[in-house]
């Protein structure tokens, strides 16, 4: 076995900050799946990306010559061969096609029969034939939505490829990538003189960048390096920096030669609020506000050089300029902003236009003071305060901060409604009615902010759905499962006792009174929301099983789902409870044999043998038991009663014969079988589980 080291580095314009990461990853996943097909084995692959390249270095890969087996299997014996013994049509057809001599064949036996078979070996191509084929088709695979196209050849990945190098030790491998030849002279820094670095050897890889131009091609190491030198600079004004994996994601895709710098701002521009402040410096800049100790803003910023320049003083102070210019745009607009109260802003909604044939923010404005009057009067929220919040939720798209910071939008209501004086909880909710933004992101706290996001959310959801705009499977334009996912999370986690059935009619009433097609609608939105909630619960690490055997029922009741799903992933974990359903699957599979027509009531003067006398206590006994388990919704309890019927069931079984030549008595001991089955499937459908 020949073992050596592979270089492949992929060269190419800038990439996409915020895909770098995953863009290289699912180039690493091709490559090793490549790799196996061709059953070509390696030691070790380390995978490196920065914002121009992509590379992957192989450890020990295998070069010796391989042999990969044939395997062709032709027409079975039957049709093989004629009743005279000789060759087929089919069989001599097949023979042709893969210029195989009869000769040559086997036979394949097993369960289902015996057919011709043709087994050779072929050389596999020479590796240094298949790396270049196996690393285009390993880019060819990413697939992520954000392609561009270039030159006459139409090439298509997420930046212009410009250099390609493969070296396998200190051989460079031959071939074309994108109609690009390889070659062994890696790109540099964008900011050298000297377009090219010279690699004579694939274990040089990726040392020599660093010597050359201070380039840290591993994403890892570079990260690592960056947090390190922001938070060496920020004690050196006795600072800190608050962790954001998000920018130092970003942040670390940006650049190749990270240069940490300290910079400084005016110190009158703390006097604008803080989240715009923290908003212009991270989001429009992408460099690391500083705090003091007692997490206060300094009047200085951190940034990220891509450039190690021998006079840092000039990137300092160009960047200084840049943000003083921005922060200057925020604060003349925050001034503008105040010479008004938030509340004003409202008639001002009107020229806004919500969506087609859904009217203005204003009157969207007016649903969610209807809507949220409702909302607030299941999760104990004030409802004056309510309304209020309603009526201020949307004044602040129309500031000149917000239109200038969209992403501001809900953080500037707050700021502006705190400093008119409005109620905490009200000013609060026009922050959190936007929540949850993403997938696992957090909820609203306030109860006002509760009800307003999933006031605003269904308003939207609902609306969509009304004028047509209904997602479909592989197109949300406007994120409705997120929204519908963001009701379902703060209605289950922060226990709000919402009807989902009388929400979605409520709103949709909003957008037109009721009519026949409101009553299709519902029923849309609603099979929508369902299918939400499954998938929801599944990523949630329920079992499907349960989630189906629950859904089954199309409850409305969101919070009744939710405990009914825990109890009975409570009870499935009890020692032994698997008797209890196989038990249900029992009785049930025998009330099937009936069709399911065994009607009446159970006759105690039938009631003999003193194992159906005892089981028939036992239902009397679950009866009385639960009465007010069943009222309080205490379903984790109501399970474990359950369980008392294992013995008595067993038993009964064991003893009694449910077939009785009597007709009264076999009827009789089936209306309690069925009794039995009733009072299992009022939590959930058993047949689900077994």
């Amino acid at each position: 076995m020949i073992k050596k080291t592979l270089l492949i580095e992929i060269g190419t314009e800038e990439l996409p900050s915020r895909l770098l990461y995953k863009i290289s990853s699912y180039f690493h996943e091709n490559f090793v799946k490549k790799l196996n097909f061709y059953n070509i084995s390696y030691k070790d692959i380390r995978c490196f990306s920065t914002p121009r390249r992509l590379a992957l270095k192989v450890i020990d890969i295998d070069t010796t010559d391989k042999f990969i087996e044939i395997t062709k299997r032709g027409p079975s014996i039957v049709h093989a061969y004629d009743q005279n013994g000789s060759l087929t049509q089919t069989a001599i057809r097949w023979l042709k096609h893969f210029e195989i001599n009869i000769n040559e064949t086997h036979r394949l036996k097993n369960e289902k029969g015996e057919w011709l078979l043709y087994k050779t070996k072929k050389k596999q191509e020479k590796i240094e034939l298949l790396i270049p084929k196996i690393t285009e088709s390993a880019l060819k695979n990413i697939f992520i939505k954000k392609y561009m196209r270039w030159e006459k050849n139409n090439q298509k990945f997420f930046r212009p490829i410009r250099n390609i190098v493969i070296l396998l030790n200190n051989q460079t491998i031959t071939g074309n990538i994108f109609n690009i030849p390889s070659s062994n002279l890696l790109q540099n820094h964008l900011s050298s003189k000297e377009n090219k670095i010279t690699i004579k050897d694939a274990k040089d890889y990726p040392k020599i960048l660093f010597q050359k131009n201070k380039i840290i091609a591993d994403y890892t190491i570079r990260k690592e390096e960056i947090i390190k030198n922001i938070k060496e600079t920020a004690q050196k004004i006795n600072g800190c920096i608050k962790n954001n994996d998000f920018l130092i994601e970003e942040v670390t895709s940006l650049v190749e030669s990270p240069t940490v710098l300290l910079a400084d701002f005016e110190k009158k521009f703390l006097n604008l609020p803080k989240q715009i402040l923290i908003h212009t410096i991270e989001k429009q800049q992408k460099c690391f506000p500083v705090y003091d100790f007692k997490k206060k803003l300094l009047p200085n910023f951190i940034l990220v050089s891509n450039i190690n320049s021998k006079k840092p003083e000039k990137i300092i102070m160009g960047n200084q300029k840049v943000m003083h210019a921005r922060l200057s745009d925020a604060e003349f607009f925050f001034k503008n902003d105040r010479k008004v109260k938030l509340e004003n802003y409202l008639l001002s909604l009107k020229k806004v236009l919500f969506q087609n044939n859904l009217g203005s923010l204003y009157e969207k404005t007016l649903r969610l003071k209807t809507l949220i009057k409702w909302i607030a009067k299941y999760n104990s929220s004030n409802i004056q305060d309510s309304i209020r919040a309603a009526l201020l939720s949307k004044c602040d798209l129309v500031t000149h901060i917000v239109c200038e910071f969209p992403e501001l939008q809900g953080t500037i209501g707050m700021y502006y409604a705190l400093e008119d004086q409005e109620k905490k909880d009200v000013a609060i909710a026009l922050k959190e009615q936007y929540l949850p933004v993403f997938s696992g992101d957090k909820l609203p706290c306030t109860s006002i902010g509760c009800a307003l996001s999933i006031a605003d959310k269904m308003d939207t959801l609902s609306g969509m759905f009304y004028v047509g705009n209904i997602p479909s499977a592989d197109k949300d334009p406007f994120a409705l499962r997120r929204l519908a996912i963001g009701i379902i999370r703060i209605i289950i986690v922060k226990n709000i006792t919402l009807n989902l059935k009388d929400l979605i009619n409520k709103s949709l009433c909003l957008h037109h009174e009721k009519n026949f097609k409101n009553v299709i609608l519902s029923d849309k939105i609603f099979k929508f929301f369902i299918k939400r909630l499954f998938h929801w619960y599944e990523e949630t690490g329920y079992s499907i099983k349960i989630i189906k055997s629950v859904l089954s029922y199309k409850s409305t009741n969101l919070i009744d789902i939710h405990q009914r799903i825990q109890a009975i992933s409570y009870f499935i974990k009890i020692e032994n409870s698997e008797l209890i359903i196989l038990s249900i699957k029992r009785i049930s599979n025998i009330l099937e044999k009936e069709n399911n027509k065994i009607t009446g009531c159970i006759n105690t003067k039938l009631i003999k043998e003193a194992e159906e006398i005892i089981l028939f206590n036992q239902i009397e006994k679950f009866k009385i038991n639960t009465k007010n388990l069943f009222l309080e919704k205490k379903y984790q309890d109501i399970l474990i009663k359950i369980k008392d019927f294992e013995q008595p069931i067993s038993n009964f079984f064991k003893k009694v014969k449910v077939y009785d030549t009597n007709a009264k008595i076999r009827l009789n001991r089936l209306l309690l079988l069925d009794e039995i089955k009733k009072i299992f499937f009022t939590i959930t459908d058993f047949s689900y589980l077994y």
